[in-house]
């Protein structure tokens, strides 16, 4: 099923002549970071994640911001197969005319997340170019030899987030259309501390890098199961990501179907272990957040305007890939969308 996403396409051309490793324990699509056996036997976590796009249309202007997301983009792969990290690499390429003072916000957001997330610097490259572009590589180990991956979805497991959904898909709305006044404040953590806890209990794990309905369908993709969202699920939402999307006349469905994330942790649970996993996670001051449940049926259903319905997730998907024409045009497909739905 996953060839049904261009996205997908694309990862397996540019894999096609790849070898894969024998000490490689995940398959491809399989888990948010590589998982790698040890000739000693232990297991390490290794993933890879630019900013470069997000530069490029304008999302990320903030040079702080910049910085803090190049180590949180790694970190969050870390945090979704249940690793803690060992450190990271940073490659920048910089333009010769970046000023001091901007380089100087891009260093502290780095080092920042980095003190954030009890982790460090290990290294890394520079050059100059003509864009600004930053890239991290993230190291990571599994205590007690335990690890997540996209994988383990079961009919009747129940569907968890780390957090409050949405905020991501708010704050580019905020940024990318110039809504809302003063916007929405987005400086994501990696859900390292939570991850502990979820590797204890989940059968499955992934990220909102790329915005809810994109990661329920990439799990639904790789399980050969599907998703009802609970009747309650604008709950889940964040308050002020929801203000803002009314304010400008965004569906609330919507926070979860654009494609710019919040870096919350899915997982699910099989519910013999629910009780246990609520338990611990307050016991560290943590409040998961109950999204809906796992379904035999290889769909995602919610309820919208009244009625259950199925969410076309490859179409949503898809139409980023396609699109050229820029934020405001993806937009418009996105309430093309809803307008059918209504």
């Amino acid at each position: 099923m996953t060839n049904q996403i261009l996205e997908n396409n694309l990862v397996n051309f540019l894999t096609n002549n790849f070898a894969r490793s024998p000490l490689q324990i995940n398959c491809l699509h399989q888990s948010d970071a590589e998982i790698i056996k040890t000739c000693g036997g232990n297991l390490i976590a290794v993933t890879t994640d630019s900013i470069a796009e997000e530069i490029e249309t304008g999302l990320y202007t903030d040079p702080y911001l910049i910085g803090w997301m190049a180590v949180t983009v790694n970190l969050s792969d870390l945090a979704a197969v249940g690793a803690e990290p060992l450190g990271i690499l940073i490659s920048e390429i910089i333009p010769p005319a970046f000023e001091k003072d901007k380089l100087d916000r891009m260093q502290k957001g780095i080092s920042d997340t980095c003190k954030n997330s009890n982790t460090f610097v290990l290294g890394g490259d520079t050059n100059s170019g003509e864009k600004l572009i930053l890239t991290g590589t993230a190291l990571g180990t599994f205590p007690g030899g335990k690890f997540l991956t996209r994988t383990g979805c079961r009919p009747g497991d129940l569907l968890y987030a780390s957090g409050k959904l949405g905020k991501g898909n708010a704050y580019a709305i905020s940024q990318l259309l110039n809504a809302g006044e003063g916007g929405i404040d987005y400086l994501p953590a990696a859900r390292l501390n939570e991850s502990n806890v979820i590797r204890k209990f989940a059968g499955a794990c992934m990220d909102t890098s790329d915005g809810v309905i994109s990661t329920l369908d990439q799990l639904m993709r790789l399980n050969g199961t599907g998703f009802k969202l609970d009747e309650d699920w604008i709950s889940s939402i964040d308050k002020g990501s929801l203000e803002l999307a009314e304010k400008n006349g965004i569906p609330p469905w919507m926070l979860l179907a654009g494609q710019h994330g919040e870096f919350e942790l899915l997982f699910t649970i099989p519910p013999e272990k629910e009780i246990d996993f609520l338990n611990k996670a307050r016991q560290t001051g943590w409040q998961p957040v109950k999204l809906g449940k796992v379904i035999q049926d290889v769909s995602i259903k919610m309820k919208l305007y009244a009625r259950l319905r199925t969410i076309n997730s490859a179409t949503i998907r898809n139409i980023s890939f396609n699109l050229k024409e820029g934020i405001q045009a993806y937009l418009r497909s996105l309430l093309k969308i809803d307008r059918e739905m209504r």
